[in-house]
């Protein structure tokens, strides 16, 4: 049946064929897909999918074509093209509905939030392995936990740390893995080890695709914050995620936060935590921001002071550890990007 449709890459007004059939679905083509293939009935497309890093995402098929395994023509196209460039391991957003159709090409499932998504992926070592990984970092005690991205590292992001350490055994300080910031994951992931070495119980560790990443919780990134329900349901998705499979493997049973005066995303996250995380017997701590004046300290307002010049007003608001990478010529180029871009993150 397959012989009677072309599958082809979309691009430049091909795209908008794909976008008006996902439409109709009551689906978007994201801002952020890298590659689109659509499938052709003649001149008409019938079924349409795309990538986003290694995320299999915008996938519909019209409904008078649906039980053709069309669906599994354009998934497994889209995982030869992955494959083909190396990349083995693949995550998939979908319905609960649709969830066992993808499990019979070999996806499993990570986590769901029942009313819209469940995260599937495909490939080695996935979640399994991290979890291994994790859990040879487990100590014994009473164990917290901060997630932190840190662009850059600033004295409240080590005030909240500090804080978090003096109230648990062991503090592990996960750093947001995905490389969508404007200071690098490298560069952030050094600046808070060297702006905690001080703690002696805080554990710094990455938070790999599990934690507040783009598998996890695209919007954070997209910050689709006009869809309010679609970024409640990935924050749920994204913190059982976190409750359900990687606190127990660190005994973990705190989860620390900073108060959110300013991102209406960070702030909803965190009034989901208090709901989601007591389920699994987690307790949520929301510790005071630092503040100089009335003015919380953040690294947003340090990106400003970046763009403005404003050296003095730096050193005000981060640890010497950032101030000296700051200053230093390792840093020129993230310099540059800031002045640049005016980019929330």
């Amino acid at each position: 049946m397959f012989d009677n449709y072309t599958l082809m890459v979309l691009k430049g007004a091909q795209l908008d064929k794909a976008e008006s059939l996902l439409s109709r679905l009551g689906l978007v083509l994201e801002e952020d897909v890298e590659y689109t293939v659509g499938l052709f009935n003649g001149d008409e497309l019938i079924g349409t999918g795309s990538l986003s890093g290694n995320i299999l995402k915008c996938i519909g098929v019209d409904p008078d074509f649906q039980e053709g395994g069309l669906t599994t023509k354009i998934v497994n196209e889209l995982i030869s093209y992955q494959n083909q460039r190396g990349i083995h391991h693949l995550f998939l957003f979908t319905t609960p509905t649709n969830a066992a159709l993808f499990e019979g090409l070999g996806f499993r499932e990570v986590e769901r939030s029942e009313r819209l998504f469940v995260l599937l992926e495909i490939g080695p070592h996935g979640l399994k392995g991290y979890l291994e990984e994790m859990h040879k970092h487990k100590r014994a005690g009473n164990n917290g936990a901060v997630v932190v991205n840190c662009n850059p590292f600033t004295l409240g992001h080590q005030y909240l740390i500090e804080k978090a350490a003096a109230e648990a055994d062991n503090l592990y300080v996960f750093v947001v893995r995905e490389d969508r910031s404007l200071f690098p994951y490298e560069a952030r992931y050094e600046l808070i080890e060297k702006g905690v070495s001080h703690i002696k119980n805080a554990y710094v560790l990455s938070g790999g695709e599990y934690i507040i990443s783009n598998s996890t919780f695209p919007s954070y990134f997209l910050r689709n914050e006009d869809n309010v329900e679609i970024v409640k349901q990935q924050t749920v998705l994204d913190i059982r995620i976190f409750a359900r499979h990687i606190a127990p493997k660190l005994g973990i049973n705190v989860r620390f936060v900073g108060t959110e005066p300013y991102c209406e995303t960070t702030s909803s996250y965190n009034n989901t935590m208090k709901a989601v995380l007591p389920e699994f017997g987690i307790e949520l701590v929301e510790i005071v921001r630092k503040g100089i004046g009335e003015d919380c300290i953040s690294a947003s307002a340090v990106r400003d002071e970046i763009r403005n010049g404003r050296w003095d007003r730096i050193e005000k608001l981060v640890p010497k550890t950032t101030y000296d990478f700051l200053r230093s010529p390792g840093a020129m180029e993230i310099i540059e990007s800031i002045k640049r871009s005016d980019s929330r993150h």
